[in-house]
C-alpha cells in the first residue's frame, strides 16, 4: 500500500510533551506506523459513538493512550491529539472538523470545550439573557462571508462577557478567532474582511468538499505539520513548542508582511510582546527577496541590536527559506553593520579602530574627570549621557556647534559656563580616543556614518532595510542605515515596541529623514502568553506612566487592544526573610513544573544581574537540578538543563515556565543604572522607565507560568501586583 498523508494540529506538540518519555517514543512508533499503513490491525482503528463527524477516528497507541484523527478519505490523516483511553473517545466525539469556504484550509475546533467555557462564564445562563450578545448585529451571510463555519455561529451567538469571547477565542480555528475580535472591538464586517480575511490567502473558487485539496494549501500547512519517514527529525518537532520551527502569520500579519502593493516608503510596526512583530518582519524579507530581480548586486539587510537576536533571526530565516532566501540577506546585528563599513574605509583610518564596551568607556570617562573636573557639579552617568544623547546624537564636532545644540529631553539646564566646561571635558576624553585608536559602540556608529555621507544610490549596498527591535537603536544608527538603501517603495521596513526599550536611545524618526507618516500599524494580539501573566506584566509595566511611552516619531504609543486569548494559571508572586529561603523556594518551584512535564531546557531563571543568576545556578545544581549560566553570546544545549539570564540576555527568548528571582528593592530598579534625580529629573525618570521594561520584557518570556520572587522588601514596581 502507496504511503498516506499524514499531520498533525499545532496544538499536538502540548498533548505530547505531557507524556512521559516511553509513551513518546510510542507515539513517534504509532504516526510512522500510520503513515506506512494505516489499516494495520495494530492500530486498531475505531470510530466514537455519537461523533459530529463521522470521519472521525481514535486509533490505539498503547494499551492506555489513543490519538485522535480526521480520515476525510482514505489517503489522509489529521492527527488532532493524544489522550488516555476514554478520554480520548469523549474527545473524538466532540470535534468538529471542516474545510473552511474561504481559505480552503482545515481546520478543527472542539465542540466540547466552548460550551463548557459558556457553562463556566454563565453566559448561557436565563440571568444573562438579559445582557446583549457581541454580535446580534452580525448576520448569519456577514459570519459566511467572514469564513466562520455555519456550526460554529449558534455558539458565537451565546456570547455575552469578555471573559467568554477570549475562552472561545482560545479554542477556535485562528482566522475564526481573529473575525470575532476585530468584530467585537467594534469594525465592521467589511473592515474584517479587508483587513483580516482577504489576508488569509483565500482561494477564489475553494470546494469544501474537496478534501484532497486542502491539504496543500498555506492555510492547512500554518495549522497542520506534515509527519515525514525520519524518526529524529520528528521527535525533535514534537518536542519543541511549533514556534520554534514553524513561522507562523495570522490574517493580521500577513496583511503586513506580503503587502500586494509596495509601500511607498519606510514603513513601521509595533506592538506589544509575543504579537508577532518579528515573524512579520522574517515573512517581510521573505516577501521582498521574492520579488529581487535576477540580475541585482544588492541584498537585504535584516538587523537588530544584539548578537543573540541576530543569531535567532538567521536561523528563523534559514528555516523559512532555506539557501534561496538567505542567500540574499545579510543578517547582522546593527554593531557588526557598523565594524564592517569602517573596516572597509577606504581612507583606512578606522580600519583597525578599537571598539570599547560599557565598561572601558566608564573607566575613561573617569579618569577625565579625576584629572580635569574643577568640581563634582558633572559626575559620569550625567556626562555619558550628555555626550551620547547630545554631541554623538546631533554629530557635533566643534565647540561653537555644542554651545548652539538643542537638549530637548534633558532634564537638567545647564548656563553657557556649564557648557563650556561640559565641552572641555568631552573634547579631551575624544582627543584621548583618537589618540589610543579607539571608539565607543555609539561612537563608531557616528564614524560609520560618516562614511556613508557622500555615498550616492550607485555605492548603496541595500536594496532594502528590515529592522527588528527598532526602539533599542540610538540616533546614529539610524542614521547609517538610512544611508544604506536608496530611498524608494520598500526601502525600509521596521519593526519594535517602545514599552520593551531597555538601552537608553530615544529618537524622532522623521528628523532622521525617515517618514513613516501613513504607513504605521499596529498588533495588538498576544500569542505566546497567557493573559493572567499579561495582566501581570502590563501592571509592571506601568502603561499610563506619566512619563509615557513614545511611538519612535514625536507621539505617544499605547498597549490600549493588547491582549492574550491564551488562558492559564495566576502568576506566583511571593516575597522570602532570606536569599537563601529564595533560592530554597525556586528548587522546589523548578522541581513542580518539571513535574508538571515541563522540560528543564523550557525553563528559565532571569534575574537583574549575574550575581544573582549565577546564585540561582548554584542553588539549583546543589540541589541536584542541572542549570546554567547563559550569558551574552552564549547559546545553550538541551542537555545544560535549566537556563538561567539577566533581564537583557532574555529580550528575543521565550520558554514555557519563568522564574524572576531578585525581585527585590535592592536590584529592580538597579541604583547603578538610575541617574540621581538632582543630577538631571529626566534621565532619572526614563531609568526607572527603563528598569520596569527589563522586568515587563522578562515577565512576558513566560509562555505558560510565571514567578516572581524577592527577598526582604518588594521592589517599587510589583505594588500594582497587591504587593505592599
Amino acid at each position: 500500500m502507496a504511503k498516506v498523508n499524514v499531520l498533525f494540529a499545532d496544538t499536538f506538540d502540548k498533548a505530547y510533551q505531557s507524556l512521559d518519555a516511553t509513551i513518546q517514543r510510542r507515539v513517534v512508533d504509532f504516526m510512522l506506523k500510520l503513515r506506512k499503513d494505516p489499516d494495520a490491525s495494530g492500530l486498531n482503528l475505531k470510530q466514537p459513538h455519537g461523533a459530529h463527524d463521522k470521519r472521525v477516528w481514535t486509533a490505539r497507541v498503547n494499551d492506555n493512550f489513543r490519538a485522535v484523527l480526521w480520515r476525510p478519505d482514505h489517503t489522509t490523516f489529521y492527527l488532532a491529539s493524544i489522550k488516555p483511553h476514554d478520554d480520548a473517545y469523549t474527545y473524538a466525539a466532540q470535534t468538529v472538523w471542516n474545510v473552511n469556504k474561504v481559505t480552503g484550509g482545515v481546520e478543527f475546533y472542539d465542540h466540547g470545550a466552548i460550551k463548557e467555557i459558556l457553562l463556566r462564564t454563565g453566559d448561557v445562563l436565563p440571568a444573562a439573557h438579559n445582557k446583549p450578545g457581541f454580535f446580534e448585529k452580525t448576520s448569519d451571510a456577514d459570519f459566511a462571508r467572514l469564513g466562520i463555519a455555519p456550526t460554529l455561529v449558534p455558539t458565537l451567538r451565546e456570547i455575552r462577557t469578555e471573559d467568554a469571547l477570549l475562552g472561545i477565542a482560545e479554542q477556535i480555528p485562528a482566522l475564526a478567532s481573529q473575525v470575532i475580535l476585530a468584530l467585537a472591538d467594534g469594525k465592521t464586517t467589511d473592515q474584517v474582511w479587508a483587513e483580516i480575511v482577504t489576508q488569509s490567502e483565500a482561494d477564489s473558487d475553494v470546494d469544501p468538499d474537496d478534501v484532497a485539496a486542502a491539504v496543500e494549501r498555506p492555510a492547512t500547512r500554518e495549522t497542520f505539520a506534515v509527519v515525514t519517514d525520519d524518526s529524529e527529525e520528528l521527535e525533535r518537532m514534537l518536542l519543541k513548542p511549533m514556534s520554534e520551527w514553524r513561522i507562523f502569520l495570522h490574517p493580521q500579519q500577513r496583511r503586513l508582511a506580503y503587502r500586494k502593493k509596495p509601500y511607498n516608503g519606510p514603513a513601521r510596526v509595533s506592538g506589544g510582546p509575543g504579537t508577532g512583530k518579528t515573524v512579520v518582519a522574517l515573512h517581510r524579507v521573505k516577501a521582498l527577496a521574492a520579488a529581487f530581480p535576477p540580475s541585482t548586486d544588492r541584498k537585504i539587510l535584516l538587523t537588530t541590536y544584539t548578537n543573540a537576536l541576530s543569531d535567532l533571526l538567521h536561523r528563523l530565516l534559514d528555516d523559512l527559506g532555506g539557501p534561496d532566501l538567505t542567500s540574499k540577506v545579510d543578517v547582522l546585528n546593527i554593531d557588526k553593520v557598523v565594524r564592517d563599513i569602517l573596516r572597509n574605509d577606504t581612507d583606512a583610518q578606522w580600519t583597525n579602530v578599537d571598539v570599547l564596551g560599557d565598561a572601558a568607556i566608564a573607566a575613561r570617562w573617569n579618569d577625565v574627570i579625576t584629572e580635569l573636573a574643577r568640581d563634582d557639579s558633572f559626575d559620569r552617568p550625567f556626562l555619558i549621557s550628555e555626550w551620547e544623547q547630545v554631541v554623538l546624537a546631533q554629530n557635533i564636532r566643534t565647540r561653537e556647534q555644542y554651545f548652539s545644540a538643542s537638549r530637548a529631553g534633558r532634564g537638567r539646564r545647564i548656563t553657557r559656563a556649564d557648557r563650556a566646561a561640559i565641552w572641555t571635558l568631552i573634547q579631551e576624553f575624544e582627543r584621548r580616543l583618537d589618540r589610543d585608536k579607539a571608539l565607543g559602540f555609539k561612537q563608531a556608529a557616528v564614524r560609520a556614518g560618516d562614511i556613508t555621507a557622500n555615498w550616492t544610490d550607485a555605492d548603496r549596498p541595500y536594496q532594502h532595510v528590515v529592522v527588528d527591535e527598532a526602539q533599542d537603536l540610538h540616533a546614529a544608527h539610524w542614521t547609517l542605515l538610512r544611508a544604506l538603501a536608496p530611498s524608494g517603495p520598500d526601502d525600509m521596513f521596521i519593526v519594535g515596541d517602545t514599552f520593551q526599550r531597555i538601552y537608553d536611545n530615544r529618537v524622532t524618526l522623521g528628523s532622521l529623514g525617515i517618514d513613516i507618516r501613513g504607513r504605521s500599524s499596529r498588533l495588538t494580539l498576544n500569542y505566546r502568553t497567557t493573559r493572567q501573566i499579561l495582566n501581570a506584566a502590563i501592571t509592571v509595566i506601568d502603561p499610563d506612566s506619566p512619563n509615557g511611552y513614545d511611538d519612535l516619531d514625536g507621539g505617544s504609543d499605547t498597549l490600549r487592544g493588547y491582549r492574550s486569548v491564551l488562558r492559564g494559571a495566576k502568576p506566583d508572586v511571593a516575597g522570602y526573610s532570606s536569599p537563601v529561603a529564595e533560592m530554597n523556594a525556586l528548587v522546589d518551584r523548578v522541581r513542580t513544573w518539571s513535574t508538571a512535564g515541563i522540560p528543564l531546557d523550557e525553563i528559565a531563571v532571569i534575574a537583574r544581574t549575574n550575581a544573582v543568576a549565577n546564585a540561582a545556578v548554584t542553588a539549583l545544581k546543589a540541589a541536584g537540578v542541572e542549570a546554567a549560566l547563559i550569558k551574552s553570546g552564549q547559546t545553550a544545549k538541551p542537555e545544560a538543563g535549566v537556563q538561567a539570564m539577566t533581564m537583557h540576555r532574555a529580550k528575543g527568548l521565550e520558554f514555557r515556565a519563568v522564574a524572576i528571582v531578585g525581585a527585590g528593592s535592592r536590584s529592580l530598579p538597579l541604583p547603578a543604572a538610575v541617574t540621581a534625580r538632582e543630577a538631571d529629573h529626566l534621565d532619572h525618570q526614563r531609568d526607572i522607565q527603563r528598569e520596569r521594561s527589563l522586568l515587563f520584557v522578562s515577565a512576558t518570556r513566560a509562555r505558560e507560568a510565571l514567578s516572581i520572587t524577592w527577598s526582604g522588601q518588594p521592589s517599587q514596581f510589583l505594588t500594582g501586583l497587591g504587593v505592599s
